[in-house]
């Protein structure tokens, strides 16, 4: 049963901050009394304890009709990540910094899109972007193992013969451009699943304009829906 929430992004002043904030609302709007029974929290991995929320998000909230004000950052730490029965986190970084901190997490730390969207494939997407990224590296050796010969050979050739020097290009080309045809299936790949694990965060919007922190609202308040009804689906027991 969730009982205690926990948003974690970098220095708490933005992100977290918001979707704490965000939650907290939507709850009461959704759950009513049973939104009391819900704590929500938030941290940063980089958080300078006291900072106030940054001015945008602040900006931002206040459409929202919510007072952020008053927030002030905090740190993460060992003790809130180990006392929250969901740590939902803006980045893959950050909810590997989480499980760096707290390896017992695991299961209970995902990052925001991850957990509303019910994604359980992640783990499986780094395993295989690992795979790959290894997979491109032995071709990569191998071929050089194979042709690494012929590259030396004409690196001396351009040196030492100038006049040769657009045959050797030719060549160089030719090379290069076979090494980019035996590995394009695994870099395509690759860029797929890499683009596929970026979909899974939430942009930091710091240092950008009012726009940048209300599109990165919108983002944190479509996946809270999502949060709000599996929260309630575990107070009913469904």
């Amino acid at each position: 049963m969730i009982r205690k929430v926990l948003f974690v992004c970098t220095g708490n002043t933005c992100r977290s901050t918001m979707a704490e904030a965000l939650l907290r609302k939507m709850l009461t709007e959704n759950l009513g009394e049973k939104a009391a029974e819900i704590t929500v929290l938030s941290a940063g991995t980089g958080a300078v304890a006291g900072q106030s929320a940054s001015s945008m998000a602040i900006k931002v909230m206040d459409q929202e009709g919510i007072d952020l004000s008053k927030h002030r950052a905090k740190k993460l730490t060992a003790e809130l990540a180990r006392e929250a029965d969901l740590i939902l986190t803006m980045t893959l970084a950050q909810k590997e910094a989480v499980l760096r901190l707290v390896p017992a997490a695991k299961g209970r730390v995902f990052t925001l899109r991850e957990f509303a969207e019910g994604v359980r494939e992640i783990e499986d997407l780094i395993a295989e972007a690992e795979r790959l990224r290894r997979a491109l590296e032995e071709r990569r050796r191998q071929f050089l193992e194979r042709e690494g010969h012929k590259f030396e050979e004409l690196r001396i050739r351009n040196k030492e013969l100038m006049r040769q020097m657009r045959e050797i290009d030719e060549e160089l080309r030719s090379i290069e451009h076979q090494l980019e045809l035996e590995t394009s299936e695994e870099r395509k790949e690759l860029e797929r699943i890499q683009h596929r694990l970026a979909e899974l965060e939430i942009s930091d919007p710091y240092g950008q304009d009012l726009e940048a922190y209300q599109v990165c609202a919108r983002e944190i308040k479509g996946e809270l829906t999502k949060v709000v009804e599996k929260i309630r689906a575990s107070l009913e027991g469904i």
